[in-house]
């Protein structure tokens, strides 16, 4: 996890909202699917809106989730690490 990298969505990737706040990602490129729970849709609404580095979308989950930003920067990062690993987000 690079802290000064910025993150953005792969152009391939759709979002479907669930009912239960979650959300399941589908890569056109590979058909292949990734599910999120309500925080990964939070982080991935706000990547809809702008490219974000971690210190952006920590703070976001702070404030939405009521916790720390360094542990939100934390959390996020992990789920950029994988969302990058399954080429759902590019990293620049």
């Amino acid at each position: 996890m690079n802290r000064s990298s910025v993150y953005r969505i792969e152009p391939r990737v759709i979002l479907t909202e669930l009912a239960d706040g979650g959300g399941l990602l589908l890569h056109l490129g590979t058909k292949t699917y990734f599910t999120l729970n309500e925080t990964g849709v939070a982080v991935w609404k706000a990547l809809s809106a702008a490219p974000q580095d971690l210190d952006a979308l920590g703070a976001l989950l702070a404030r939405l989730y009521d916790c720390t930003e360094e542990q939100a920067r934390g959390d996020v990062g992990a789920l950029m690490d994988e969302l990058v690993g399954e080429d759902l987000v590019l990293q620049s």
